[in-house]
């Protein structure tokens, strides 16, 4: 069995109701792009195979049982998206470890913001944050119910987010949507009503704001010149801030800004809290 998926969209399924409504997401998403879908569903059979207690048959069923899960959500994608192409593997290992490796050669890894494991009063599951955090294509964490909004939502921190932007401006395309990309800063002046010989110095901050802005979406802007962007230089909270920006959004743009080393995850705060808290799908991509 090839892991591996060919170039395309990478979705992880378990028949969890995030998991379901990610790959719902995943081949809407596919259609939109004109490619293929390739489900993963992974099973952790280690524990069970290395117990002395157990027997090959009891490993047989678990992998049986699997295969169900994965024909049934394949089932379902293939009525509901007939010209979809369509392909999906069980995979027993890991699930993070699953879909990182069918997605090293796709255009973008979907998954639910958590599954069947773990505690389910949690928010996001450990698997979608590891793959959030490791993944080398762009990741989308899908919630079982989200706005359908009105535009896609760019988070602009600095100038190395033109690829974060440049990913927002392609799904705009496909969405047929405009794009608002909004930089959030506070202010070093924090008190002005008593520091009011330094509002020149918020005034000039301001501008430096807005100029790093504008650097980062002009010149990726200029080859997508037929979609409408919105941009927004804002203060406050950069993570409250964009969760409330969220809420009439279709999806939120995110950048990760460093590669997460294999152990530990270096996700940024901004970026763990709309993984979180966000209103609609978040897409994370590697910068």
């Amino acid at each position: 069995m090839n892991s591996r998926s060919p170039a395309g969209i990478v979705a992880g399924v378990d028949g969890s109701p995030q998991a379901t409504a990610a790959a719902e997401w995943a081949a809407q998403e596919a259609e939109r792009r004109g490619c293929a879908l390739h489900l993963v569903h992974a099973v952790n059979t280690g524990t069970v195979t290395l117990s002395p207690r157990a027997s090959e048959a009891v490993t047989d069923l678990i992998l049986k049982n699997a295969k169900d899960v994965l024909e049934e959500a394949t089932g379902k994608l293939a009525a509901a998206h007939p010209g979809l192409r369509l392909t999906g593997d069980v995979v027993p290992r890991d699930a993070a470890l699953a879909v990182l490796t069918a997605a090293e050669h796709a255009e973008l890894a979907v998954v639910g913001s958590r599954g069947h494991g773990g505690f389910a009063s949690l928010l996001l599951g450990s698997v979608s944050l590891r793959i959030s955090a490791h993944c080398s294509c762009p990741t989308v964490v899908v919630r079982q119910t989200s706005s359908a909004g009105d535009h896609i939502l760019v988070a602009i921190r600095d100038e190395r987010d033109g690829e974060a932007l440049r990913f927002g401006l392609r799904e705009a395309d496909t969405f047929g949507l405009p794009v608002r990309a909004v930089h959030v800063w506070s202010p070093v002046v924090a008190d002005v009503a008593h520091a009011a010989p330094m509002i020149d110095e918020l005034g000039e901050e301001a501008h430096q704001h807005e100029q790093l802005l504008r650097h980062t979406c002009d010149p990726v802007q200029e080859d997508y010149p037929d979609i409408p962007v919105r941009t927004e230089s804002l203060t406050g909270a950069t993570a409250g801030t964009l969760v409330e920006a969220s809420r009439d959004a279709a999806l939120l743009v995110i950048a990760r800004h460093q590669p997460a080393p294999h152990f530990g995850l270096r996700l940024g705060t901004a970026v763990h809290a709309v993984l979180h808290h966000a209103h609609c799908p978040v897409a994370v991509v590697p910068v």
